[in-house]
């Protein structure tokens, strides 16, 4: 008869095989490398990347927390090539990254879509300016709308989508363009929690079937131990490395991981170095009562 000891994990195991995970990841190219990245603003010359440095394999998923003001979007732009670091560089597949271009795809917080162009068109925008005559390109959409499961919408506009259906459509648009590295910048944080845990299901699904790199910035510890393979904490005043932590959650991943030891010692070391524990006074109201209930709270 089984007993209690009999349904606990083999811990042993699941650490043998989190390590065999990582030695495979690390046997693969290195797709992008950030050296020495500084970033600079303003008269007084406000220092919002600190020497950052970092490499990132191919088809690796890596989520970049931290604290607000830390230059996570500061970062993922210059990589993304909207803005042009101080010094330091950026090498995508060994080349220099100088500009945007289609080899990086974008998916922002906001709902980036055209609002006039149906879903298909949408999605076909990327291929119309990469120079794809109407038919492929509008082909070549709607294996990607099948791909994120919308191919039944594609004839529809934005604002009769919901926010995740937006997403799923604005992913689709930026991974159409089939870039090397797909660059997300807090996509679901306006979405509601059951939506969003939706969203990050999908985004698994379909990052297991094409051949991308993920770096997403995100807030949210859960989301970060949940989605990566490694994450990226970043530290404020000026922006920099603080670690850069290998998951030891287990794939493929599933909800019930969530109360996972693995999981909660993640979790509690992020919280520790995002917000490292403080001697913090505790500020005190005046007391002044305005009820007379009878009893008091505690």
């Amino acid at each position: 008869m089984p007993t209690p000891l009999d349904s606990l994990p083999d811990y042993r195991k699941l650490a043998r095989e989190v390590k065999a995970r990582f030695e495979r990841i690390r046997q693969r190219p290195v797709i992008l490398s950030v050296r020495n990245l500084e970033k600079s603003f303003g008269a007084e010359m406000h220092t919002a990347l600190d020497h950052v440095s970092l490499e990132i394999h191919r088809r690796e998923f890596i989520c970049v927390i931290g604290p607000s003001g830390c230059g996570k979007s500061t970062l993922i732009r210059i990589i993304a090539g909207l803005d042009q670091a101080t010094s330091g560089e950026v090498l995508l597949d060994g080349k220099a990254v100088t500009g945007p271009g289609p080899d990086r795809g974008m998916v922002f917080q906001g709902y980036t879509l055209f609002p006039w162009r149906t879903v298909k068109a949408n999605v076909m925008f990327g291929l119309e300016m990469r120079g794809k005559d109407k038919s492929t390109a509008e082909i070549e959409a709607r294996q990607w709308l099948d791909m994120v499961g919308l191919g039944k919408f594609e004839n529809s506009y934005p604002h009769e989508l919901s926010g995740g259906m937006k997403q799923r459509v604005a992913i689709a648009r930026a991974l159409a363009n089939e870039p090397r590295i797909l660059i997300m910048d807090e996509p679901f944080a306006a979405l509601d929690a059951q939506t969003r845990c939706q969203m990050q299901n999908y985004l698994l699904q379909i990052w297991r079937k094409v051949d991308v790199t993920i770096l997403f910035i995100t807030h949210d510890l859960e989301e970060a131990a949940y989605l990566s393979d490694r994450i990226l904490v970043m530290g404020a005043n000026p922006g920099r490395v603080v670690e850069f932590i290998d998951n030891p959650v287990p794939r493929p991943r599933n909800v019930a991981q969530f109360v996972s030891p693995e999981f909660l010692a993640l979790k509690l070391r992020l919280e520790e170095l995002i917000h490292p524990p403080m001697e913090i006074e505790e500020e005190r109201l005046p007391m002044v009562k305005l009820t007379n209930a009878g009893d008091d709270v505690e």
